[in-house]
């Protein structure tokens, strides 16, 4: 089969990362296709959508994406502690955001085909199935921005080895709330429960150990008790699994690059993907694009070592607290309370050294 068209570049999965991607490589002027194998973009969301401030001046945005201003994080430990501190960010209408980020991918000059799903590598690019049509593209350079259980991660042997399971609901609020509230207790193995405000509605979720999925039913229920959430007030549910065990090996081979959940970049400790993805996608977009317009695809190895400066030491730190907070968990409420303090990223000691060098 011949490619029927060829690009640059083709970016597989229309996230953040994907769009981020699209974009930075159609404004490097690269012949660029987004694909994706939803009919929606944005939908469904599997996501908290909670954002830091930050993000608003890096990458294309729009106020009409944000649902609301958080100014405080409220961290609950199971010893009964409520500490506050300051979480400067947005609750997005993530639906509206990856439109934006996708859109803005478009003015710059790249092509964005739905209901579009990568099936296959070839020799020349890819194999892609578009309403129960196969046809095949050309692709010099191919960026996997596909998700947690990435396709094109497959194909280069990438893959996340370690999950978090989340359940979501949408929910009606009874009455305005001003920050962002996160649950631990031992009924959330291994992750916690949230509650991100979005004006008259809330996204109320927990997250548990992959090896705990059939107690996340029963997990959700807990905090839904917990927070006096009667059924007639959810709007609507999801659930979806986020990666956890740090970057994936290798993010880089041959013509294929990965980046965001589909790289493993997503925080192990806080499940937060969407900025991290904004910025792998966006260095992706870009070394993909001089890789392709330059014909040497040596320019991909920068994609990994620039991501390792700006994500590594970040990622790992978070990894090393996560291993110690699942060998802790275990431990009594008051034993876990103290673990967290020194885990979890509302506290100052998540900062510090683990351990003591003497």
């Amino acid at each position: 089969m011949a490619p029927i068209e060829s690009y640059d570049v083709v970016v597989v999965g229309a996230g953040p990362a994907g769009s981020m991607a699209a974009l930075a490589a159609a404004q490097a002027r690269a012949r660029v296709l987004l694909l994706d194998e939803r009919k929606e973009l944005g939908m469904p969301v599997r996501c908290a959508e909670y954002v830091p401030r930050q993000l608003a001046l890096e990458v294309p945005w729009s106020p009409a994406c944000v649902a609301q201003t958080i100014q405080f994080m409220h961290t609950h430990l199971p010893d009964g502690e409520v500490a506050e501190t300051p979480a400067a960010g947005y609750v997005l209408d993530r639906a509206c955001f990856d439109r934006h980020l996708a859109q803005a991918a478009r003015c710059a000059g790249a092509e964005i085909r739905l209901s579009a799903r990568a099936v296959e590598r070839t020799k020349q690019g890819l194999l892609v199935r578009e309403e129960g049509q196969d046809y095949e593209v050309g692709a010099t350079v191919i960026i996997g921005a596909d998700g947690p259980t990435s396709t094109v991660g497959h194909w280069i042997g990438a893959a996340n080895r370690a999950f978090v399971i989340a359940a979501q609901c949408q929910v009606r609020l009874s009455g305005p709330l001003s920050a962002t509230h996160v649950y631990f207790d031992h009924v959330y193995p291994g992750g916690y429960g949230w509650l991100f405000p979005k004006g008259d509605t809330a996204n109320v979720g927990v997250g548990v150990r992959r090896e705990f999925r059939r107690g996340l039913r029963k997990a959700l229920a807990h905090l839904l008790d917990r927070l006096a959430i009667r059924p007639s007030a959810i709007l609507g549910r999801t659930s979806g699994l986020v990666p956890c065990g740090g970057p994936v090996e290798p993010t880089w081979r041959g013509n294929i690059v990965l980046a965001g959940d589909a790289a493993g970049h997503t925080h192990p400790i806080t499940g937060a993907g969407i900025a991290h993805a904004c910025l792998s996608g966006r260095l992706a977009g870009e070394a993909a694009a001089k890789a392709a317009l330059s014909g040497d695809l040596g320019y991909l190895e920068e994609y990994e070592q620039e991501w390792q400066e700006y994500l590594g030491a970040v990622l790992e730190h978070a990894l090393a607290r996560r291993r110690f907070l699942e060998d802790n968990w275990d431990n009594d409420p008051l034993t876990l309370s103290q673990c967290l303090r020194r885990t979890w990223v509302a506290f100052p000691a998540y900062g510090r050294r683990l351990f003591s060098t003497g």
